[in-house]
């Protein structure tokens, strides 16, 4: 029981990545989602990797004063 725990905090499992990243689920037009894919496997990068930087220069923008 104690190694149940243990993982536990160590954020694996259903609390999470020990990275900190959060699963989150949103849905995407299906010819978005299969060029994302395909960008992915040419740059030899996650697709995960590729939406979250491009939601956070979105956010970033979004926040700079007009």
């Amino acid at each position: 029981m104690a190694k149940k725990a243990a993982s536990a905090s160590a954020g694996v499992g259903n609390r999470g990545r020990r990275d900190g990243r959060r699963q989150v689920l949103f849905y995407m037009k299906p010819e978005i989602a299969k060029a994302l894919k395909k960008a992915a496997l040419d740059e030899e990068r996650n697709a995960y990797e590729i939406a979250e930087e491009a939601i956070a220069d979105y956010l970033k923008r979004r926040s700079k004063p007009s």
